[in-house]
């Protein structure tokens, strides 16, 4: 990785490193916001059957209710949807502001600063509810704490993205950048997910605390890991050496400029597919080993683990692929694969260990788990490089550095994916099954999420790159007559 770094600009170096390491704070502090999820499902719901810890003790959440209405929505599905629609607002918003902001601290630092505190305390606040489990008021407060979340994590993720390709301004550097970047995640990531169930049981046994005061502490652990990590950018990326153009169009001329350029369309027609594909696959490895292979989460964890080594040997590849073909067509590919590997697990037969379908779905499992880590790198890394291009573009067009706005806009459009492909999750376990008695709910998932893959590598495959980096180059060499439009 050493070489990675050496490899940028020296100037760029000490920047890269702190923005890596604020992604690894940025996966802190969602990973822990994620894990009320996981804790949710570990818990019991009113009217369910207990789910216990190995001493029989209830794991603690801010519960809500598992009813549906309308009949498509739980209540988690809900709140993380509305959440979603709040961040997704309010990403042009922020971007907006961040391009024109004329602050002394820097036009991308401000909002670093105005963001770091109240991202990484939000989530501490969703593990003290006002109410009983399944109350209208957890309810309330899981919608509230969630969209107030969103909107800081917004306000300091769309500024920090935009310091990107301002920090890291040619094509091979943004590779070497956005690998950093994903290498950092998946490690903090990756011990994350190891280490806070087992935060939780030191604290029980060293400590004595109970259950619920166990979590609590371990997220409030959490969240001072986060803030430490994203201070990283706010004392390190020095803005003074990345002057650049303030736009002066308004919010709406920004958005609608923005929206109208066709190639940026196409990139996020691609994202937005892949991103309700992926995240529907997100957390499916405790359903696959429970409601699928018979096993129990022990079994789920290893199964988390097996990726691991794909992903590093992809993150390791993605470079050298990508500069002798093209980060289109390393897109293209990359989503090909995912599409085909996750559509597979569509063949899985639940059984219990030793029965006649187990070597069988093992062997889908861990083989699928073994290979999906080498395409998923390529999307870790590349789509930042595309949408630098895209930026890069614009700047020689108007003359102003907008990218936040661009950032903000791909906010606006993809962000409420998450939300959706959550209430979509709900929807097919609570209308078709998660158990092992009625898990079609579960093997509906990989074919799904497989089929948006498939269409987002279609979409990428449209996008004109050789016309995008062509453009850019005439206008940089004031051929402005050769750019194309749109």
């Amino acid at each position: 990785m050493s070489a990675i770094v050496k490899g940028t600009r020296p100037a760029s170096a000490s920047s890269i490193l702190s923005a890596a390491s604020c992604n690894g704070g940025i996966s802190v502090s969602v990973r822990y916001l994620a894990s009320a999820d996981r804790c949710r499902r570990l818990c019991s719901p009113p009217n369910s059957r207990r789910a216990r810890t190995s001493n029989s003790e209830t794991v603690y959440l801010p519960q809500v209710s598992q009813a549906t209405f309308l009949g498509v929505l739980t209540a988690f599905g809900a709140a993380r949807l509305l959440g979603g629609v709040v961040d997704s607002l309010a990403d042009p918003l922020v971007g907006w502001a961040s391009d024109r902001s004329q602050s002394r601290l820097g036009r991308r630092r401000v909002y670093l600063i105005a963001g770091i505190g109240p991202m990484v305390l939000t989530p501490v606040l969703l593990f003290f509810p006002p109410g009983p489990p399944g109350s209208l008021a957890n309810f309330a407060w899981l919608t509230a704490m969630l969209a107030v979340y969103y909107v800081f994590f917004t306000a300091y993720v769309a500024p920090y993205l935009a310091l990107m390709p301002e920090i890291a301004p040619e094509e091979r550097e943004r590779v070497a950048l956005s690998t950093l970047l994903a290498v950092a995640g998946v490690v903090i990531v990756g011990l994350y997910a190891s280490l806070w169930l087992a935060g939780v049981e030191a604290g029980r046994r060293w400590l004595g605390l109970d259950t619920e005061q166990s979590l609590r502490l371990v997220v409030v652990v959490s969240s001072v890991a986060a803030f430490v990590l994203c201070l990283g950018p706010i004392v390190a990326v020095d803005e003074r050496r990345l002057a650049r153009t303030a736009p002066s169009l308004s919010m709406r001329e920004a958005l609608v400029t923005t929206l109208r350029n066709r190639p940026f369309l196409i990139y996020l027609a691609a994202q937005i597919l892949f991103v309700f594909g992926i995240t529907l696959m997100g957390p499916m490895g405790p359903y696959y080993a429970l409601a699928v292979a018979g096993r129990d989460e022990a079994f789920a964890a290893v199964l988390a683990l097996v990726p691991g080594p794909g992903v590093f040997l992809g993150l390791w590849a993605v470079g050298r692929i990508s500069e002798r073909f093209g980060p289109k067509r390393t897109l293209v590919a990359c989503a090909a694969v995912l599409g085909l590997l996750f559509a597979v697990q569509g063949l899985l037969l639940p059984d219990a260990p030793g029965g006649p379908h187990d070597r069988r779905n093992l062997t889908i499992l861990f083989g699928i788990g073994a290979l999906w880590g080498l395409p998923a790198a390529g999307f870790m890394v590349l789509p930042h490089v595309v949408l630098g291009q895209l930026i890069d573009l614009d700047a020689a067009r108007t003359g102003a550095h907008r990218a936040a706005m661009y950032f903000g806009a791909q906010g606006l459009l993809t962000k409420w994916v998450y939300g959706g492909a959550t209430a979509l999750l709900s929807w097919l376990f609570v209308t078709f099954g998660n158990s092992s008695a009625r898990p079609t709910g579960v093997l509906l998932v990989g074919p799904i999420a497989g089929a948006l893959c498939l269409a987002s590598g279609i979409a990428y495959a449209f996008y004109p790159e050789r016309k995008v980096l062509a453009a850019r180059a005439a206008l940089e060499a004031g051929a402005t007559g050769l750019a194309p439009r749109g």
